[in-house]
Order: C-alpha cells, then structure tokens, then sequence
C-alpha cells in the first residue's frame, strides 16, 4: 500500500537520514514509499533472502537476529520507530544478512532502489546524509558490543535500560517489546540471571517492574552504573 501517512507524521520525519529534506523531495518520498502493517511474530524478511529494499520503522518494534549452525539465536540489536534497515540488500542487493521478526503490531514503510535512486537524483545531497547515518549506525553498534564485554551484569541491564529509555522518548515508563529472553539473550546472560537482578534492582528502588512494564524510579542513579 502507499504511503498514507501525512507529512508531519511521516515515517521518514522521525529518521535523521530524511529530515533534510525539502517539501518537494518530502513529497515525493512519501509518494514512493509503501506502507504495510505486520503483526506480532511475522517476519520482514529473513536471513538469506534477497530484495532491494530499505526499511523503516514507522510504529511499533523489529528484532534482528541470526541463528548458528546448532540453531542458536543470537540477537543483533532491537529496532525501534525511526529505525531503518535493509541498507546492505538497498546498496548492493545482496542477500538479507539477519531475520527481521517483528515483537508487537507494526507499521513499517518500504522504499525500493529504483526508486530510492530516483530521490537521490533529486537531492544528491541524500547520499552524504546516508553515509552519515550508516557510519553512525555502526559506531553505535561497535560502542555498544565493546562496552558490554566491559561490564557486570547489573552495568550491562542498566545500559539496556537507558537505550530504552531514550526511545521511548525519555519516558521514565517502559513498556518492554521484547521478551525478557531476548533482551537477556542480547545481553549473553540467562533469563534467570536477568529476572534475579531485576528483582535486586527493584528492591534497591531503581525500578519498579511489574509484568512487562518497568518504571524507572532512579534514573541518575542508573547512568551513574555504568558511567
């Protein structure tokens, strides 16, 4: 389906790749872009699979993650509005490198190269802002697996807390997208391991957790963790 989203709330408004945009070249990106919705266990795409297409998320969440020879899970990192991915199957159209397996009801919109190349003939300008947002991209994720290999357990569950914390726009209440699973299998602990420190963390009055909600009661004392 095209993209029906009106232009402040455009998937691409919430992405720093887009938001240098002119009206113009807003207007035709949103005339390019396809929007579908996904529920909650499907999947984008899957490792292997070859397309040409970048994505973004518009609402709701993504999980990228590969499985080894022995049909071990290992989590990439979790995606989030204003997320993208895609960008190596856009630029080279090379197979998917991870599955994208969708946590909660989602709406992602979709660009194809054709069309994306289209754009970048209208605002060259786009190329250099794509450069920058997938060099970003990649030193997040190089500070984020060499600071974990750094830290304790309780660090490394403060760090998680805090990224998701900043996107959900610094609200102190978090309603968790993924399984603790996961988020423990992200963080290379048990989900024991996990529950247990949370409960610590709980009675400590850091957070509060309740199901799949945490409140975050002491916010500085969190970053103070691991900085």
């Amino acid at each position: 389906m095209i993209c029906e989203h009106d232009r402040n709330d455009a998937c691409f408004s919430k992405v720093s790749l887009f938001q240098h945009l002119e009206p113009e070249d807003a207007s035709l990106l949103t005339s390019l872009l396809h929007t579908r919705t996904y529920h909650k266990g499907e999947y984008v795409v899957q490792d292997g699979e070859r397309s040409d297409t970048l994505f973004v998320i518009h609402q709701g969440s993504v999980k990228l993650s590969k499985y080894n020879e022995n049909g071990k899970e290992h989590i990439i990192r979790f995606l989030f509005s204003g997320d993208f991915f895609g960008q190596s199957s856009l630029l080279h159209q090379t197979p998917h490198h991870a599955n994208a397996e969708v946590l909660e009801p989602s709406s992602i919109c979709s660009i194809h190269k054709q069309d994306f190349d289209q754009l970048l003939e209208q605002d060259p300008k786009l190329a250099y802002h794509f450069l920058l947002a997938i060099t970003s991209l990649l030193s997040e994720t190089d500070k984020w697996n060499s600071s974990l290999s750094a830290m304790t357990t309780e660090q490394k569950i403060a760090k998680l807390l805090l990224d998701f914390h900043t996107r959900n726009h610094e609200n102190h209440d978090l309603r968790l997208p993924v399984f603790k699973k996961d988020m423990a299998l992200l963080l290379g602990i048990t989900p024991e391991t996990l529950s247990r420190k949370l409960n610590v963390m709980q009675h400590q009055n850091l957070l509060q957790v309740n199901g799949n909600e945490i409140r975050i009661l002491q916010l500085q004392e969190l970053k103070d963790m691991i900085f």
